[in-house]
């Protein structure tokens, strides 16, 4: 058998192999199913049709037909000793479970859904020193002596004014030995030079709305969008910090377990919990070492004296050139009309760093051109796929644009 014809073979199976992938990756990514999905690890489980291996075939010893002509009704094929088989089959053949390592799903799912590279504020000041050993120098704190350089400047001394094989009687010893002792002039320092470069910290708050109307449905679909949110904005940054801040009528910050199981509060006060944020880059995150992104969910039901409230926090405490991104998600509003997410978007469609996106479906025989409901559930492929399209309208390349009438996303915004 020939070595290069294996070869071959292998590499068309592989490249078999990696089509399916692709193929199952690019199903997995287009209808939002991967957003279902909690890696482990840094693995993350896809299914793809299962192959048949490559492999030889030996002979059977067992009787059949061999030679000649036959007689009528003999069976040529190999079946069920009634010669009646299983029946149609249904649904797909079985598959097999692979892992990928996320940085490639991630990589993969940039390119599915045109997300950019996220990038730090532009601020000058936002920097962070470091200090680097670069030279020696003569003078320093006694820390900072080199003691290498400082031997080796000691033993020049010596072998240029002759004492470097000279033997000296130390207390202790029993023969001379050689003896070399730095004096000042020997001495040599480390010395450091500051260079400051782009910092690289980030902190994430997740806000939610905790009132009587954010059932087990819709905050489902918050968890599953908050977890692939916050692995994409981890990527680019080397240190990240979450915040949690949940909310009815009052705003309070809570671990992550919490943010995401506990269900039912009383009334909602949506400005309580960025008021909560804000107070939080007074000390705890300067707005000079750090890069901040918010994103808030909610069902749009919030008192309704309090979206003003809501919208003059965000233009006061939340300018482009401190918070980097402001996402506000709706999910599943009972209506647009009166929301929280209309009056966004009219008061901020024009600041930079706010986007708004909604999850639901849009229910046009119940209601006018401004004011539309949305169905109570969702079925399967209609949740993955509006998450999906969640994402993109927060963290794609391009601002979703607003109908100057209703405020809707128009298709192809992004």
């Amino acid at each position: 058998m020939c070595p290069r014809r294996i070869e071959e073979d292998h590499k068309d199976f592989r490249d078999v192999y990696g089509g399916r992938i692709r193929k199952a990756l690019k199903k997995f990514v287009n209808n939002g199913t991967i957003f279902r999905t909690r890696p482990n690890g840094q693995r993350v489980p896809i299914t793809i049709p299962k192959m048949d291996i490559p492999h030889i075939v030996h002979g059977d010893n067992g009787e059949g037909v061999g030679r000649g002509k036959g007689k009528k009704g003999d069976i040529i094929k190999k079946g069920p000793k009634d010669g009646q088989g299983n029946g149609a089959g249904q649904g797909e053949g079985d598959g097999i479970i692979i892992s990928l390592d996320l940085e490639e799903v991630l990589k993969f799912l940039q390119d599915e859904l045109q997300l950019p590279d996220l990038k730090p504020k532009p601020n000058e000041t936002f920097e962070e020193e470091e200090l680097k050993y670069t030279s020696i120098s003569l003078v320093g704190p006694q820390s900072l002596i080199h003691r290498r350089r400082t031997m080796i400047q000691a033993l020049k001394r010596h072998a240029a004014t002759g004492d470097l094989n000279k033997l000296h009687w130390i207390p202790g010893f029993d023969q001379p030995v050689q003896l070399i002792t730095p004096i000042n002039s020997d001495r040599r320092y480390r010395q450091y030079k500051i260079i400051k470069k782009p910092a690289s910290n980030a902190v994430i708050f997740f806000a939610r709305d905790g009132s009587a109307s954010m059932d087990q449905y819709k905050c489902d679909i918050v968890s599953d969008m908050c977890w692939w949110i916050d692995i994409w904005i981890r990527r680019f940054y080397k240190r990240v910090e979450r915040c949690y801040v949940w909310h009815d009528t009052n705003a309070a910050e809570v671990d992550e377990n919490k943010f995401y199981r506990y269900r039912y509060g009383g009334g909602t006060i949506c400005s309580s919990a960025l008021k909560l944020i804000g107070k939080q880059f007074e000390s705890r995150f300067p707005p000079n070492k750090w890069n901040f992104y918010v994103f808030y969910f909610t069902d749009g039901e919030n008192w309704h004296d309090d979206n003003k409230e809501f919208v003059n926090t965000i233009k006061e405490q939340f300018p482009p050139d401190t918070v980097n991104f402001v996402g506000i998600t709706q999910v599943m509003a009972g209506a647009y009309q009166d929301s929280l997410k209309q009056y966004v978007d009219k008061e901020l469609a024009s600041v930079e760093n706010i986007r708004t996106t909604a999850v639901g479906i849009e229910n046009n025989k119940q209601s006018s051109q401004n004011n539309y409901g949305y169905s109570p559930q969702l079925s399967d492929e209609e949740r993955d796929s509006q998450i999906k399209k969640a994402i993109i309208d927060l963290l794609g390349a391009k601002k979703p644009s607003k109908k100057a009438d209703s405020g809707q996303l128009t298709p192809g915004g992004v």
